[in-house]
């Protein structure tokens, strides 16, 4: 039986042989330090919106935020429409002015405005940082807290994001009225017992144990005895406490998890910051069975056979936000330390 396949004639001719042409060799600018004073081509668009965004940055390294915010808004009067991403990056460097300069309420116009036109996880995670900074200088520590617990949520293995995590927990912790020093008795905590446990034997079914109480707007609340309300989330400075140290520990796992990768400065930086950890947590009073406890929760997902099975360590900055969740604040704590809770509880009890 005879197959009619055949060969196209232009197999068997001769190759034609390409005489492209070579371009010009690329010869890099050479500019002088701070180029962006001089004269202006006017003529050049491009580059007279370059240069005012290059003489703004330098206005606000050397903190003259007035100065800076002037410049980056004339910069961003001349950005063409289709250059959104230098146009967003100037917007928010006009909001970081105006948080320094003490107007923060333009500040976080411009940041919802950003909000309003996120596109991919990339242009989320910069919005709440900017957001949480607001919200840092304005001492509104619940809102800091939810951004931070969204940053987290994209990015779960970046060590600054926990570290910021744990210090706000603790400021909401020192917050509390009638505080006292949480290495003190009454408030120092002891590992569940594994009777009390009952027939919880691992740690994996302490986690369909715990059932907290959730707000309808999902929002951080106290533990008041004069509000009953069902609608408040009883936090207190207990389970505060506990979620602070777990994000101190989770930071300085994950600086742990990356050092074999720095070298020279950074990973003195990384070690002097594990330190600052270590002596942070022997300053609140956590004991050393509770630190193995919660190195054990909070590194489980750390483990080398895990991370290489997940493919990777953390959300693609360019992932289009319909194929992300974002979880609330309850989802979050619920995620992160409800087997730490059900484990632990106050020494006094």
């Amino acid at each position: 039986m005879e197959c009619d396949f055949c060969f196209e004639d232009s197999v068997f001719s001769e190759t034609r042989e390409r005489t492209g042409q070579r371009g010009l060799p690329y010869i890099a600018k050479q500019r002088e330090p701070e180029w962006f004073n001089e004269d202006l081509n006017p003529d050049d668009l491009v580059e007279v919106h370059t240069v005012l965004k290059f003489r703004a940055d330098l206005s606000y390294r050397q903190e003259d935020f007035e100065k800076a915010f002037s410049e980056y808004s004339d910069c961003c009067a001349l950005i063409p429409p289709a250059n959104n991403a230098m146009r967003r990056d100037v917007q928010e460097s006009q909001a970081r002015c105006l948080m320094h300069l003490g107007r923060h309420k333009e500040a976080l116009e411009i940041a919802e405005m950003l909000a309003k036109g996120v596109g991919n996880t990339d242009h989320l995670t910069g919005v709440l940082q900017l957001q949480a900074n607001i919200h840092r200088h304005l001492e509104n520590l619940h809102e800091e807290v939810t951004c931070l617990q969204q940053l987290i949520s994209l990015h779960p293995f970046n060590p600054q994001f926990w570290l910021c995590l744990a210090q706000s927990y603790m400021s909401l912790c020192l917050d509390i009225s009638n505080f006292k020093d949480p290495s003190q008795n009454n408030n120092r905590f002891s590992l569940c017992s594994w009777k009390s446990l009952g027939k919880q034997q691992c740690i994996g079914d302490v986690t369909q144990s715990i059932d907290f109480t959730v707000s309808r707007d999902d929002t951080l609340g106290y533990c008041n005895e004069s509000d009953s309300s069902p609608s408040t989330v009883y936090t207190t400075k207990e389970e505060l406490w506990i979620w602070s140290c777990a994000c101190f520990i989770r930071a300085r796992l994950l600086f742990q998890f990356i050092q074999p990768q720095h070298a020279s400065f950074v990973l003195d930086n990384n070690l002097k910051t594990q330190e600052k950890i270590e002596k942070q947590l022997e300053k609140v009073g956590l004991l050393e069975e509770q630190k193995i406890l919660i190195e054990e929760v909070m590194g489980e997902d750390l483990l080398a056979e895990k991370t290489k099975e997940e493919g990777q360590m953390d959300t693609k900055t360019t992932q289009a936000l319909t194929s992300f969740i974002m979880p609330t604040d309850t989802e979050f704590r619920v995620r992160w330390f409800q087997k730490i809770s059900a484990l632990m509880v106050p020494a006094s009890e």
